[in-house]
């Protein structure tokens, strides 16, 4: 060893012999490297003669001295110096955790609870501001570098055990724990954004399980996520609650039921019901159109989504009533509008609870824990929830958050033109000067749809309430994976049944459901399938740019709800560039497969090229108190999860982040060329990140933008009411009563001291009926109000996503005959499509006022 010259950075030259014996290399590496190396391998002797017996801690310590001499660092072109250096100090923070075994020996997991519980027994009680001083100081020495593994307070990277078993094998990290280390600073700077107060990411990938948390379980709560932390996963329980169905559906002899039995053959009180007829069809609605998301349902989110978490739909009668009453929507005439579409209809899953009731006998939460959950050991998996068991393990249970802008409100009503428009273009100018300081988290109710209601959960838990972790999560995804994989190897192979080689229930039912999946995709499984079926949305990737500008137009891969929404429409608005655009699974000239020509127009797919192609599930969840997502690629083996526990209505971090993971893993392990190039790897993900960034502030945006034109229109249209004169009967007492629109379906307006209050049901979040500004009928026989509120109002209370920011959705309009009558009731129609209907007392949207003898005013 020597010193080279008087070079301004002092190198010194280290001799090795390469793995060939062939020839000898020399390299030049900085000097703090090789006090490093010293280092490490002083600590591992210094460790494995404290513990004898186990030779981890110096196999961890000479692992991390062989990636930092490895070629990949010498690559300076590469950009990995950083990060090998980092996986060096997460190596050294992995000899200790070993050696002083802070382990949970069945999973290998470090347990930072344990070492911090250890200094705290060592040491008096360290104040808050020195505890988190702590935990800063403990992220910042052993993951001071952002491209690198991280072991942190607010971060555990799983499955140490995967080092001990590749080590000996291979000198690079697993290629999931790779990705999760390149990504983790991008998705935490996504999870400030979103105001996320907490989130646990599961990725599985070829059998193995990592896991990353982040965060706390509450703002109150300084516990930290664990991949058992329990998470209301939102509308990700559809794919649960399909695989249930699949299961009836394979045992018919005890069950009679097909993907093509009509909904009224089991739920008789719907038969003749105008809501369960098809419009594309004029056929009644199938159990196979519930899965499928193909009904004319209308959108009835608005009647039982309310604040403060309560669900007021305690039994499924208020669903098979709507139905009874309502006509079905107009939006889907044609068989083609599902093509690439799906009318999104929580109701749908409500109605299939229902039907596993009537045929089982049992209530579906009973039937779906032991056919599912059970079998899985999916043992933190819950639904229908009472207070009192949620309360027995109150560590185990994430709480629920929503997300505040109110700091940025004032100047956002303020971005106006010249007309008093709200401009798109101030707006960004806004969120630019106010970026990270934007958001502000706070804690609320939990939804009640994971909780029990005196008959047990309400029907809509079977499309929203389940509650789950990851660790829960991957056992499922993983049996859907191994059953759709050996599926399409016998399907290759040409071998018997694959029926014939099940052994479970369900597997079995798993299988019939795929069985019909594959049935419902388009002839050509390799073309641009992105359609919603079983349950489950499906996609194949990548997509072409043809692919995705074909007409009908397909949904972007993994794109879900409001992201998906906002960011189409700042695209559409142009005011973020030519440069934006959804990124995740669309391929572009760069991401092409290597030597393929790119000025030749790319031909139909052949067989060949199926290879290139690949089936995708996916959902997400958005409740109140949580979002969630998940993706799944059955044949690269992969999963990945994400639960969050804050409805971030300003950025949904989860589908989001999950997108991201999805991507890299994808790419990474689909280009040959980056196989064991963490160079390549290291590039390709920092290009995606970039993306993800890019989306991420168009999203939010375009969300502030729409905030602030409804918080504009609101203001600006309406007004708080207003007494005439000269009235005789005080004018409010004539709106006060009960309006129903159908059986258990109705409305209570009471006179408070706020004013007029609107309540749904009766009970609960009680509305601020205002005025309009403008009298619209001179006669007085109409009078026009809404009970939109003001977000600041609105979002401590859970809800405030897309569906609530059009106060159009909200106006009601006051009927009556005569300028001195009563008011005969008002027309609100729910309906976001705001399918057509006739006027006056016949409109299937008039909600009739109610005398105190319960007839009709």
């Amino acid at each position: 060893m020597s010193r080279l010259g008087s070079h301004p950075v002092e190198k010194a030259t280290y001799r090795r012999e390469t793995s060939s014996m062939a020839h000898q290399t020399s390299i030049c590496v900085p000097e703090p490297m090789l006090h490093l190396l010293i280092s490490l391998l002083s600590m591992a002797m210094m460790l494995n003669h404290r513990s004898s017996h186990d030779d981890s801690g110096l196999l961890a310590a000479c692992y991390a001295a062989q990636r930092l001499f490895t070629m990949r660092f010498l690559s300076r072109a590469s950009g990995v110096a950083d990060e090998v250096l980092g996986e060096c100090m997460a190596a050294t923070k992995l000899v200790a955790s070993r050696t002083f075994g802070f382990c949970h020996e069945s999973t290998g997991v470090v347990d930072e609870e344990a070492i911090r519980k250890r200094d705290t027994d060592r040491y008096q009680p360290p104040s808050e501001a020195s505890r988190h001083r702590r935990q800063d100081s403990i992220s910042r020495r052993a993951l001071d570098n952002p491209y690198s593994p991280k072991v942190s307070a607010t971060s555990t990277l799983i499955n140490d055990t995967s080092y001990s078993t590749t080590l000996p094998k291979q000198p690079s990290l697993p290629l999931s724990v790779e990705i999760l280390a390149l990504t983790k600073p991008t998705i935490e700077k996504l999870l400030q954004d979103s105001g996320s107060v907490g989130a646990s990411i599961g990725v599985l990938r070829h059998g193995q399980q990592h896991f990353v948390n982040l965060g706390t379980q509450g703002l109150e709560v300084a516990t930290l996520p664990e991949k058992d932390t329990v998470y209301l996963i939102s509308s990700m329980s559809k794919p649960i609650i399909s695989t249930a169905v699949g299961i009836m559906m394979d045992d018919f002899s005890r069950y009679q039921l097909k993907f093509d039995t009509p909904v009224s053959a089991v739920l008789s009180e719907l038969e003749g019901s105008p809501g369960i007829l098809k419009t594309y069809t004029n056929q009644e609605l199938t159990i196979g159109d519930l899965l499928d998301l193909r009904s004319s349902f209308q959108w009835m989110t608005n009647l039982w989504e309310s604040p403060n978490g309560d669900i007021p739909w305690k039994t499924i009668v208020p669903v098979t009533s709507l139905l009874q009453h309502l006509p079905a929507n107009d939006t889907y005439t044609s068989q083609e509008g599902f093509v690439y579409n799906r009318n999104y209809s929580n109701e749908c899953f409500a109605l299939l609870a229902m039907i596993i009731e009537r045929k089982t006998g049992h209530s579906w939460t009973e039937f779906v824990r032991e056919k599912v959950f059970e079998p899985l050991g999916m043992h933190n998996t819950f639904v229908g929830l009472t207070e009192a068991e949620r309360n027995s393990k109150p560590q185990i249970f994430a709480k629920s958050h929503s997300v505040q802008v109110t700091g940025v409100m004032p100047e956002l009503l303020q971005c106006t033109d010249a007309h008093g428009v709200v401009c798109r273009t101030k707006i960004a100018e806004c969120f630019d000067r106010h970026y990270g300081h934007i958001p502000q988290s706070v804690e609320i109710l939990p939804s009640q749809a994971s909780g029990a209601g005196p008959v047990g959960p309400p029907p809509v838990a079977a499309a929203a309430g389940i509650m789950s972790t990851t660790s829960d999560l991957l056992k499922f995804y993983s049996k859907i994976m191994d059953v759709c994989n050996q599926r399409q190897q016998q399907q290759n192979s040409k071998l018997l049944s694959y029926q014939d080689h099940l052994s479970s229930p369900l597997e079995r039912g798993i299988n019939h459901l795929f069985s019909y999946i594959d049935r419902r995709l388009s002839s050509n499984p390799f073309s641009s399938t992105c359609t919603y079926s079983g349950g489950w949305n499906t996609v194949t990737v990548p997509m072409t740019p043809e692919e995705r500008n074909a007409s009908p137009r397909p949904r972007w891969p993994g794109a879900d709800g409001d992201n998906s929404r906002r960011l189409e429409s700042a695209i559409n608005s142009k005011v973020h560039g030519d440069n934006l655009d959804y990124t995740f699974f669309v391929t572009k000239p760069e991401l092409n497969v290597p030597n393929r020509n790119t000025d030749i127009v790319t031909p139909p797919i052949t067989e060949p090229e199926k290879d290139n192609k690949h089936l995708a599930l996916y959902h997400g969840g958005n409740m109140v108190g949580s979002t969630s997502f998940c993706w799944l690629l059955p044949d690269h083996e992969t999963a990945v999860v994400v639960l969050c526990n804050t409805r971030g209505f300003l950025l949904d971090a989860a589908n989001l982040s999950g997108m991201l993971l999805a991507e890299c893993l994808f790419l990474a392990e689909s280009d040959s060329d980056s196989h064991h190039d963490t160079g390549s790897i290291v590039k390709t993900v920092r290009r995606i990140c970039e993306d993800t960034k890019k989306m991420a502030r168009a999203i939010q945006i375009d969300y502030l933008y729409n905030l602030a034109r409804y918080e504009h229109t609101l203001a600006s249209r309406f007004r708080e009411l207003a007494l005439p004169p000269h009235a005789g009967k005080p004018e409010l007492e004539r709106f006060r009563g009960r309006y129903e629109l159908t059986q258990d379906v109705f409305i209570t307006i009471t006179r408070e001291e706020r004013g007029l209050i609107l309540r749904l049901y009766g009970t609960g979040y009680g509305y601020l009926l205002r005025e309009l500004h403008e009298m619209v009928d001179d006669e007085g026989l109409e009078k026009t109000m809404t009970f939109a509120q003001p977000m600041a109002e609105l979002i401590p209370s859970g809800v405030g996503g897309t569906n609530r920011l059009k106060v159009g959705d909200f106006v009601v309009v006051f009927k009556r005959e005569t300028m001195a009558g009563e008011w005969k009731g008002f027309e609100w129609n729910f309906a976001r499509d705001k399918t057509t209907w006739k006027q006056g007392d016949t409109s299937p949207y008039f909600w009739r006022r109610m005398t105190e003898k319960g007839t009709w005013v």
